[in-house]
Parts: structure tokens; C-alpha cells; sequence
């Protein structure tokens, strides 16, 4: 994978934007499991991922954790942005689910290129057209798939070498249900010969219809 930087994010803006932007980021480094984003926080950095990613979700009142969206390689968060613009807080939890490296920017820089550059603009209305519809597909197999059905295509979309790397609650958040049920189905398909479950980690033994 090519490595990329903030000047082949923007492959086609002008020389001021490069600068401005370049001149306004701050590297970061941040660790897996790193909370960046809370219900109530004040946006004061928008972030840009270079490297790794960044799950955004929240819990509703029922403590159900509903997955919202993912802001991957190249990609800002919508959240913050939007928090940013409107100067409201941020309303959900944002945590790194691998190593990350990236970038920040002061909130009044990311306006201040928001209202200048049509290149920034367009990067985060893009991203907003992008996550709009995802939230779309996540409400819809809310609604129409049972649970069951959303673990197995979970499984089969998030297997990296016929291994899932990760806790039963961190599933149940990206499903939308409780660990309790995801420990009960997976077991469930343990005990049927499909998988091998150890801690923190999910082994596809054959194909799951």
C-alpha cells in the first residue's frame, strides 16, 4: 500500500491550499483503543487519518451501542466537522480500533479552510454524502435483518485471513445488539463446526451458509 500524505489527499488543489493546510496540521500518533471523541465534547481538532481507523458510534438509553460509521484510511470524522462548523459539542464516542497516524487541525483553521477552499469544502461534504448513506444501510438492517443474519455477514465481511481479531463486545457494538447475544450465536456456531473461538479472536473454520 502506497504511503500517503496530505499533498496526495488533495492531488489537484492549487499551491496556497497545499500550504495552508500543510501549515495548519499537526501530526498525531495514536494507540489502539484511544477514546478521541465523547457525548458533550468540545470539538477543538478536526481530525485526518493517514493510517488505521476510527470507529464512531453511540449508546442509546437503553445502553444499546449502535455503530454509526468507520473514518478510515483518507478520511476525516463528519461529526467533528460539523461539530466544529456549528459550534455544537460532539454527540457520540469516537475510538481508535487500530494504531493510528494522521493529522489535526484547529477547529478555527478547519473553518477558516472550509470557507475558503472549495477543496476542503468538498472533502467534508463528500464525506458527509458518503456516511449519510451508510448510517441509511445501518438503520435498514436494524430494522430488517435479525440479529443473527447481521453476525454472520459481520463475520464474513471483517475476516482478514479467515480470522476476526476482535471481543465479543466490540461486536455487539458494530451489530447493534448485546455481547450476551453475540457470546450466545457465536457459540451457537461453534458448537455447528463453523468457527473456533479463543480470546479476542474468531477462527472460520468453513463456510457459513
Amino acid at each position: 500500500m502506497k504511503e500517503l500524505t496530505l499533498e496526495k489527499l488533495f492531488p489537484y488543489a492549487d499551491k496556497n491550499f497545499k500550504e495552508d493546510l500543510v501549515s495548519f496540521s499537526q501530526p498525531v500518533s495514536l494507540k489502539k483503543g484511544t477514546m478521541i471523541g465523547y457525548p458533550g465534547a468540545v470539538c477543538e481538532l478536526v481530525p485526518i487519518v493517514l493510517e488505521g481507523s476510527v470507529k464512531v458510534y453511540f449508546t442509546a438509553e437503553n445502553g444499546r451501542e449502535i455503530f454509526l460509521y468507520r473514518i478510515g484510511r483518507g478520511e476525516t470524522c463528519i461529526l467533528t466537522n460539523l461539530s466544529v462548523l456549528k459550534k455544537v459539542p460532539y454527540p457520540a464516542y469516537a475510538v481508535c480500533e487500530e494504531d493510528v497516524l494522521g493529522y489535526v487541525i484547529p477547529a478555527e483553521k478547519a473553518n477558516y479552510l472550509f470557507e475558503k477552499y472549495s477543496y476542503w469544502r468538498n472533502f467534508v461534504l463528500d464525506m458527509v454524502v458518503k456516511n449519510v448513506y451508510g448510517l441509511f444501510l445501518v438503520l435498514n438492517e436494524l430494522i430488517s435483518k435479525r440479529v443473527d443474519q447481521r453476525l454472520v455477514e459481520y463475520i464474513k465481511n471483517n475476516a482478514k485471513g479467515n480470522v476476526i481479531k476482535a471481543t465479543h463486545e466490540e461486536i455487539a457494538r458494530d451489530i447493534g445488539t448485546a455481547r450476551e447475544v453475540v457470546s450466545r450465536l457465536l457459540k451457537e456456531l461453534e458448537r455447528e463446526g463453523y468457527l473456533e473461538i479463543t480470546r479476542g479472536e474468531i477462527r472460520i473454520l468453513k463456510p457459513i451458509p
